[in-house]
């Protein structure tokens, strides 16, 4: 097998599908969440590879059914083109590139400031309280187990998301922004105008 194959794929500028190599073993990805996983073959002609896929059924997690099945997989000219049957819609072709993205995006882990974060907080109107203790977020009643992202593109401010990278929310919020001191996240509401809370620490973490 070509050693060019292994690696991640994704279109450039989307986020969507997301295709990762590593040997035998491909994983195909929408939006960050696996909808399958298999293992292939080659068969290289005229400059070509094309991938053979054991399975080929798109599946989310916890659905029944496929919602679509891949009938193409072909690497040329350092591009993955890939072919996909909706029931509905039919064929539909993405041209995927190499990334040096994560699951998560351009950004780098920096579970290190969690000591940091660790603590209890409260927005500055008051309405708002969450605590950090370890890698476990509890706010709006639920525990969620997060992770610090870096943004490749800006070292100085941080994101605090669900350690699950297909989950890009808190339950209706957006992921926590960490910068100057503060946590500021914004609420998803739609045909509404959103506004940033501001969240400040009022304990010491531990």
């Amino acid at each position: 097998m070509k050693p060019a194959l292994n690696g991640a794929w994704e279109e450039p500028g989307v986020i969507g599908i997301r295709i990762e190599i590593k040997g035998r073993k491909l994983t195909v990805l929408w939006r960050s969440d696996p909808v399958l996983q298999t293992t292939f073959r080659t068969k290289t002609s005229s400059g070509a590879t094309e991938l053979f896929l054991q399975k080929t059924g798109l599946r989310y997690a916890n659905s029944a059914s496929d919602y679509a099945q891949v009938t193409g997989l072909k690497y040329l000219d350092g591009k993955l083109e890939l072919t996909e049957d909706f029931p509905i819609t039919g064929e539909s072709k993405t041209i995927l590139s190499q990334t040096g993205n994560s699951r998560y995006g351009n950004y780098t882990l920096a579970n290190g400031i969690l000591k940091e974060l660790a603590g209890n907080w409260i927005s500055t109107d008051g309405l708002w309280t969450l605590q950090i203790k370890g890698k476990t977020l509890l706010f709006q009643d639920r525990k969620t187990k997060i992770c610090v992202l870096q943004p490749k593109s800006d070292p100085a401010s941080y994101l605090i998301a669900d350690e699950d990278p297909s989950r890009h929310e808190f339950n209706g919020f957006t992921r926590f922004r960490y910068q100057s001191g503060t946590l500021v996240t914004q609420m998803l509401v739609c045909d509404a105008p959103r506004y940033d809370i501001v969240f400040e620490k009022q304990t010491p973490g531990k």
